[in-house]
């Protein structure tokens, strides 16, 4: 069940790319899955590529770092746009016109 609804959300957004039973994400987008481990929610941000898999569902970042799950451990997915990307705070460091 959690698979249909994956995939019904990542084909309904603008961007996502379908190659075969994956799901192409551009860094813009600012994916994140949530993922149940008992009392505690995993959050994987920068998603790059979702495989979505009967007994196995794969997620793999900009950083290129897999990770495996269950569908059934899957919460949430929260997929945002660049004006959220946009929002994010930096190191402390700015650009100035100063030179």
């Amino acid at each position: 069940m959690a698979y249909l609804q994956i995939a019904k959300v990542l084909e309904s957004t603008t961007g996502v790319k379908k190659d075969g039973s994956a799901f192409l994400i551009p860094e813009e987008l600012d994916a994140t899955v949530f993922v149940a481990l008992g009392h505690e929610i995993l959050q994987i941000p920068r998603l790059a590529r979702i495989e979505l898999g009967s007994d196995v569902t794969s997620f793999v970042t900009h950083k290129s770092e897999r990770f495996y799950f269950p569908p059934d451990q899957i919460t949430g997915l929260r997929v945002g746009g660049p004006e959220a990307k946009a929002g994010r705070t930096s190191a402390g460091f700015l650009k100035t016109g100063i030179t």
